[in-house]
């Protein structure tokens, strides 16, 4: 049990913490923005209608204005930097989505790598 709980310690304190902002439209990236600055990221439609307002704010983001009918993304909990990497704020309607992603490039592709010397 010890060994257990001191291996579920060492992965969680880890964790890749977000320190960036990346707000997508149909998956091609829209925005990127700090969440050190403070901010409203207008989201507007190719008619010029804007259909999203996410806000960064006190190092958190979450959507602030969304012109969708179910309005679930308005719901969701803000992200910020205590939050784990790839946590995402998703309005299907607009097809908008916020991300947290960690701006650290010393972070390894994987997270662990497993040899079979057979």
């Amino acid at each position: 049990m010890i060994f257990a709980a001191a291996f579920y310690f060492i992965f969680d304190l880890n964790a890749n913490i977000g320190d960036t902002v990346i707000i997508k439209i149909n998956g091609e990236i829209y925005d990127e923005v700090s969440l050190n600055e403070n901010k409203d990221v207008e989201i507007e439609l190719d008619s010029g209608i804007i259909s999203n307002i996410v806000r960064i704010k006190d190092k958190k983001a979450f959507m602030l204005y969304a012109n969708c009918p179910d309005g679930f993304c308005l719901k969701h909990r803000p992200l910020g930097s205590d939050a784990n990497t790839n946590d995402m704020i998703v309005c299907l309607p607009n097809r908008v989505t916020v991300e947290i992603k960690n701006d650290n490039k010393n972070n390894n592709k994987y997270d662990i790598v497993i040899k079979n010397n057979y």
